[in-house]
């Protein structure tokens, strides 16, 4: 080509092996035209041609992108050659790294926002669209293991329509990458025809297990699609994404550890104001009632006493389940105090006092504790009801259910 402009339109549209340019050309002179021809064919090397040994037109070149140079009047077979394989070599080792260096960052970028994720499916689905920018024309998807089922939780968006399909434990590739916790890298359905995944259609692939909970896959429908430092930079992923899903679940825990009570698992003391507070805005809001029922387990202390604290705890539980049985998911149940709780009935109102009456005649209460005491467990209950018209406050209000516990227990 005789000039630049020419030469960049032949590089835009033709695959070559190595490109050898003089960089003194009509509309183009010097490191600019290394520049410029770099820029068009980011893979190709380029030699430089020039027509004396000069240090200063070299060190601008490389710069520029160039990898290697000839002098006109030294050219000789073995150098041309020379040149041309070094500079293909050193441009393959050129772009690996800095295909290995965009990576690095792709996943720092990916870590720092897997820090801030609260949430498990955030996390997931970060890690997916991550893993399509670090492995491009490749498809991902997540399965997560409950009562023995693998289920796909989150999928690259051409397999959306697969988010909710099942896997048996003991079956295929995700089953056993979930089973034995490594990683297995296959280029072919020949490499473990055994373990093929579900379609047909993914001939290679990357199943990474996320520590003991789920399980990564990375799949394409051409063989040996992967290499080994794919595996390699997915495993970090991978690694990032586990200490995240272990940091949400962990935070999870505490945050149920502080709100409910160990022994019984229902709300505790320290999640009441709380509740209170929430409701009593929603009250408000809708100009709707609460309903407050105060629960004592009748002679409590006795039952320590005679048979022991072991059988007190069991006494408390099946209690607390009998009450969780007899009220709505959307209504509160809070251990109180050692065995006192407290039903805080969410739009009930007056009609508190009929939840109170089935909760006193049910039999379930008798069939749960008989055979622990050897005679059923009763209980005193209070009841009262609050909204915003209320004369008396909503402290009152738990007062008057407490006062009419006592007055429930004193009548037996």
């Amino acid at each position: 080509m005789d000039n630049l402009a020419s030469a960049l339109a032949v590089i835009g549209e033709t695959d070559f092996d190595v490109i050898v340019a003089d960089l003194n050309l009509p509309d183009s002179s010097g490191s600019e035209t290394a520049f410029q021809i770099c820029r068009s064919a980011i893979k190709v090397p380029l030699i430089v041609l020039m027509e004396i040994d000069d240090e200063k037109i070299e060190l601008e070149s490389l710069k520029a992108g160039a990898q290697d140079f000839l002098v006109k009047g030294k050219l000789q077979s073995d150098n041309i050659w020379r040149a041309i394989r070094h500079s293909i070599e050193r441009k393959q080792l050129d772009w690996q790294l800095r295909l290995a260096r965009r990576r690095l960052r792709i996943l720092h970028d990916t870590a720092s926002k897997l820090a801030g994720c609260t949430m498990k499916k955030d996390a997931f689905q970060l890690a997916i669209k991550s893993s399509g920018i670090l492995l491009p024309d490749t498809l991902c998807r997540i399965f997560t293991e409950k009562d023995g089922i693998l289920t796909i939780t989150a999928a690259s968006p051409e397999l959306r329509k697969s988010i909710g399909s099942d896997t048996k434990l003991d079956f295929g590739l995700v089953g056993m990458t979930f089973a034995e916790r490594r990683t297995f890298q296959f280029r072919s359905h020949d490499d473990i025809p055994s373990l093929s995944p579900e379609s047909e259609n993914y001939r290679s692939g990357i199943s990474i297990p996320i520590g003991s909970s789920a399980v990564f896959q990375c799949i394409s429908r051409e063989p040996d699609a992967f290499t080994n430092d794919d595996t390699n930079i997915l495993e970090m992923l991978v690694g990032h994404l586990t200490g995240t899903v272990d940091r949400i679940s962990l935070e999870r825990k505490l945050r149920n550890l502080a709100v409910h009570d160990p022994l019984t698992g229902v709300f505790n003391r320290n999640f009441f104001q709380t509740a209170l507070n929430r409701e009593k805005l929603r009250a408000e809001r809708y100009n709707s009632s609460i309903g407050f029922l105060m629960v004592d387990i009748d002679n409590f202390k006795e039952i320590n006493d005679l048979y022991g604290h072991l059988i007190g705890d069991k006494v408390l539980r099946e209690v607390a389940s009998y009450l969780s049985e007899s009220i709505r998911e959307s209504d509160y149940l809070i251990r109180y105090g050692g065995d006192e709780f407290l039903l805080i009935l969410i739009e009930t109102g007056q009609t508190a006092s009929l939840v109170r009456e089935r909760i006193i005649n049910g039999g379930k209460l008798a069939e749960k504790t008989i055979h622990l005491i050897g005679s059923p467990v009763t209980l005193s209950i209070g009841h009262s009801h609050w909204n915003s018209e209320s004369a008396i406050s909503i402290r009152e209000t738990l007062a008057e259910a407490d006062r009419r516990m006592y007055e429930h227990k004193r009548s037996k």
